[in-house]
């Protein structure tokens, strides 16, 4: 019997794995000509993954979800909240490494049509007399800085709402072409970058449409989709996360065992 060979492609971020299955080869008959409103979401997309993928990798519960707010009366233009945000960012650097921890972060600002405002990820330390909520609020004060929002990261350690929320809020700041912001985000260098691990396999009928978890892992139900890709042809996407994770799952990971058709 004829066997068919596809792509499969999985990226380990943290408590998470990331599987896609593809069919190389020639365009799938249902290919069309793409719209560029089809072409900014599929970007959009992309973006989103990439972001969570790299959240899953480097932060876990526990960590924090900060939003920093300015007074009503005292917004900054776009250009000074660039450098207030640098300014906190550069505090908090020095705090950490004083007290002999590695500052990681992910920040995005937005202000199109809405008050400025700054969002970060940030891991969370204890310096044995202080901890990040505390250096923050000693930070974020004066010269017209409002109120900071904390918001610990979920438990379930799988970060793709909070990417696709980053994403969504920023398209438009992002697009400016007066933004001083020049990037969806920006983030602390020493973040792992998840990559992909890809090989090459075979089925007799083509993958299952309901794929099964590896074990000790479960399938993130809203993350499941069974399609084609941009060409039209056959496409599976879907996320497994670890039901019992440790500290020693944020470490990259060099493979993977197989996992099912």
């Amino acid at each position: 019997m004829h066997r068919i060979k596809f792509k499969q492609i999985e990226y380990k971020a943290g408590i998470t794995v990331e599987v896609i299955k593809c069919m190389p080869g020639k365009k799938g008959r249902g290919d069309r000509k793409t719209t560029p409103e089809e072409i900014a979401e599929a970007n959009m997309r992309q973006a989103a993954r990439k972001l969570a993928r790299k959240i899953n990798a480097n932060f876990k519960p526990g960590d924090w979800h900060v939003v920093l707010m300015y007074k009503s009366d005292s917004r900054p233009d776009p250009e000074q909240a660039q450098k207030n945000i640098k300014k906190l960012l550069d505090g908090l650097r020095d705090r950490y490494k004083k007290n002999g921890f590695v500052l990681k972060y992910i920040h995005v600002t937005e202000y199109y049509k809405k008050a400025i405002h700054h969002h970060l990820i940030i891991n969370n330390v204890n310096d044995g007399k202080k901890t990040t909520t505390e250096y923050i609020r000693e930070l974020w004060k004066g010269d017209g800085k409002g109120s900071k929002h904390f918001t610990s990261l979920y438990e379930d350690g799988e970060y793709r709402k909070l990417a696709d929320y980053f994403i969504k809020e920023t398209e438009k700041t992002f697009r400016d072409s007066n933004s001083p912001f020049k990037q969806r985000y920006s983030c602390s260098r020493n973040l792992i970058n998840p990559k992909p691990q890809c090989r090459t396999r075979e089925t007799k009928s083509g993958w299952k449409l309901e794929p099964k978890p590896r074990p000790g892992y479960y399938i993130d139900p809203e993350s499941l989709y069974n399609g084609t890709d941009r060409l039209g042809r056959p496409y599976q996407r879907y996320v497994m996360i670890k039901l019992n994770p440790t500290e020693a799952d944020w470490e990259p990971c060099a493979g993977f065992p197989d996992t099912g058709d």
